[in-house]
């Protein structure tokens, strides 16, 4: 028995090796999320070309940002009952396939990537929020938020955006924050936040607006802050409406700070301004006096009372009446 014993140890120890891999740690570190005590896994900047396999079960968040993803589906998450936020910000992503359902996704994060068209986002009900920062996107289809209801934080920023269609964001009545600011959008339809009955934050600076369409902004809809700076708005006529709707919002038009993400700095409804014709250029939109025929007496009154050239309030102010062709 002594003789033959020492050589049946190695395989008992090979025998037992299995169960002390089943220890391994996961591809990725992971931590229980402080704000939302739920489990956080970290793929962040790994040089990785394909969701990893091995993740836990429970993920309930899941950053896989700055990698080399040129395509995804949620069928890749599929084993992850558990997934409410996934970040896939700065991949070079050109296509996301949601067909495969992910019931508890709420938040997606695709900011800084390639896509050229917006995913069909079907199977997932329960999304939130979704980020499309810094994209190509040159168009959105009729009602293309209709898979997504419960959307409540929509960032279209930064992308290549040059005009929506009336019903861009039909049936979104639990949204809350729209960013459009930085497209080339160059007009914006009537009916474009009908819908938005709970919309509290609007950002359209930094496009090519120059004018919008009367009746714009929903009657008695209060808004938190809107953001109206850094377009060439053409002072004429034709901007009463926006001119009109500032000055009884002053307290909601904010100007955005560049460089501090969206930190909302101060009310500056005096930030909106002209940037044509010549002899308005740089004025206000609220210092400019529009002489239009059909302007009502109270927005007349308001005007010079708040904006009366050489007040204490604005000394310097000029108002140079705008020229209207007869209606």
């Amino acid at each position: 028995m002594a003789m033959w014993f020492p050589a049946l140890l190695p395989l008992i120890l090979a025998a037992l090796q299995p169960a002390a891999s089943s220890t391994d740690p996961p591809p990725c570190p992971w931590e229980m999320n402080k704000v939302k005590d739920i489990v956080e896994v970290n793929c962040t900047g790994q040089n990785l070309s394909a969701v990893p396999a091995g993740l836990p079960k429970d993920t309930g968040i899941l950053l896989l940002n700055a990698n080399s993803l040129l395509s995804v589906s949620t069928a890749a998450f599929q084993p992850l009952p558990a997934l409410q936020d996934l970040d896939l910000s700065d991949n070079g992503l050109r296509a996301v396939d949601t067909e495969t359902p992910l019931p508890s996704l709420k938040e997606l994060l695709l900011s800084r990537n390639a896509l050229e068209a917006l995913p069909a986002l079907r199977g997932l009900p329960a999304l939130t929020r979704l980020a499309l920062a810094h994209n190509k996107l040159q168009a959105l289809a009729p009602a293309a938020f209709h898979a997504v209801p419960q959307l409540q934080d929509l960032d279209l920023q930064g992308n290549g955006l040059r005009t929506l269609p009336e019903d861009a964001f039909a049936e979104l009545r639990a949204l809350k924050d729209l960013d459009l600011s930085d497209n080339t959008l160059e007009e914006l339809p009537g009916g474009l936040l009908r819908d938005l009955e709970a919309l509290e934050t609007l950002w359209l600076s930094g496009n090519r607006l120059r004018a919008l369409p009367s009746g714009f902004f929903p009657e008695g809809h209060l808004f938190a802050y809107v953001f109206l700076t850094e377009n060439p708005w053409h002072c004429d006529c034709g901007l009463v409406y926006l001119r009109s709707w500032i000055l009884r919002n002053e307290g909601s038009v904010y100007e955005p700070e560049r460089g501090l993400g969206k930190t909302k700095v101060e009310v500056a409804p005096e930030k909106v301004l002209c940037h044509s014709p010549p002899e308005h250029q740089q004025k206000p939109i609220i210092r400019f006096k529009p002489n239009c025929g059909h302007m009502g007496n109270e927005d007349e009154e308001e005007y010079e009372y708040m904006y009366e050239e050489g007040s204490p309030e604005n000394p310097l102010v000029t108002s140079l009446p705008a020229t209207c062709p007869p209606s």
